[in-house]
């Protein structure tokens, strides 16, 4: 088995996943997601991960998003049907467009069985950063999440010129289906119709729009793919990759690996309890979508990343990292600062979605949501999905 690789310095490296529209050049910006970890120390163990502690199917229940007034549809930009699902291995995006012997590369490389090219920007929407795709929602569709993927009514919208939010920056930013908005990019700013929350299903990514309106925003064209390769070893993809598409191309895993890469060992119980006061510390500290600020505010896996770095431990920044980035663990044997996982997007039911840590006995610490603080709870186990171990 591969011995998980790391940097020179033994932390997580940043993976700029995406880069500002702003100005009349798109740039490099902040990362979407910060503190990426090296694409070895994405891979996850290949255990089945949907079972609830009690038995039940522990995957949210899905649900078609909804959609605002169907009547306003012109339908006058043609959307092909849905064809069959498709998974999403990898998320590669570059600075400006890739060329197109490196997508040529890409697509043959043994194992891919799509690449889809789509635009990758960091705009403002009502005044707050957010990572944004410009697709085409004949083709990006079939890679979206279900139950979203079959609706006509979302890639109708889509193709249309509305955007699409996904389920989280809609709901707790309480931006309304409905609802205008504002987008501004690298030609100023446009006014647009939110027409649903439909998670995307790859992290970090909450925006969705049509190509033909990513251009009229100014964002870079042609800058990202998105790779499905179901039956392919990950780390051999990530190394295929790496070198069709060189070093200015970073890569985001969006799969779970069919096999651990484990090294490290377990965060000695000091640390622990280190980063569980880190964690008590900010109790009552209120939810802030994206918060990474104590006595401020923190979002779920904000609060985590900072707790464990006052430690001297390094994790990813967002949910789906810190499930991808440790040793996962049965419930039956979760300890005392586990990283414990839910899947509650009802528009991505396979999408890891809240985190928090295990506390014993059956308690855990949170930042659950909007309009509620940093609290201790009883550990919750609908929608469970499992719990990590961090290594050092």
């Amino acid at each position: 088995m591969r011995s998980r690789l790391r940097t020179c310095a033994g932390t997580t490296a940043a993976f700029a996943v995406a880069f500002t529209a702003f100005g009349a050049t798109p740039v490099w910006a902040d990362p979407v997601v910060e503190d990426r970890p090296p694409v070895s120390e994405q891979f996850a163990p290949g255990s089945p991960s949907g079972t609830d502690p009690r038995g039940r199917d522990g995957e949210a229940e899905g649900r078609v998003p909804d959609v605002s007034d169907v009547s306003e549809l012109r339908r006058d930009a043609y959307v092909a049907p849905f064809r069959e699902a498709r998974s999403v291995e990898y998320f590669a995006v570059a600075p400006r467009g890739l060329p197109r012997e490196a997508v040529s590369a890409v697509r043959g490389i043994d194992g891919v069985e799509s690449v889809l090219t789509v635009d990758a920007a960091r705009v403002e929407i009502d005044g707050e950063p957010t990572s944004v795709l410009g697709v085409n929602p004949s083709s990006f569709r079939n890679h979206a999440p279900e139950p979203s993927a079959e609706s006509d009514r979302i890639w109708q919208g889509v193709a249309e010129g509305h955007i699409a939010l996904s389920n989280d920056v809609g709901t707790e930013r309480g931006l309304e289906v409905g609802s205008e908005i504002t987008v501004a990019g690298g030609r100023g700013e446009v006014p647009l119709e939110v027409w649903t929350h439909a998670t995307s299903g790859i992290v970090g990514i909450d925006a969705l729009v049509s190509r033909e309106r990513a251009a009229g925003l100014g964002m870079p064209k042609g800058n990202a793919l998105v790779v499905s390769a179901p039956d392919t070893d990950l780390w051999e993809l990530h190394e295929a990759l790496a070198e069709a598409l060189g070093e200015d191309v970073s890569l985001q895993l969006v799969a779970d690996a069919s096999e651990p890469l484990v090294s490290g060992e377990a965060v000695a119980p000091s640390v622990v309890e280190q980063v569980i006061a880190n964690a008590e510390s900010q109790l009552g500290v209120p939810y802030v979508w994206g918060g990474t600020t104590p006595g401020a505010g923190f979002d779920c896996s904000g609060l985590l990343q900072w707790a464990f770095r006052e430690a001297g431990v390094s994790i990813p920044r967002v949910t789906h990292d810190q499930w991808n980035a440790g040793q996962r663990v049965d419930f039956d044997d979760i300890q005392r600062g586990d990283l414990l996982f839910w899947r509650t997007d009802p528009t991505a039911p396979d999408y890891i979605s809240h985190v928090a840590i295990y506390l014993g006995e059956g308690m855990m610490l949170e930042a659950p949501r909007t309009g509620l603080d940093v609290r201790v709870t009883p550990v919750r186990t609908g929608n469970y999905a499992g719990a990590v171990r961090v290594n050092t």
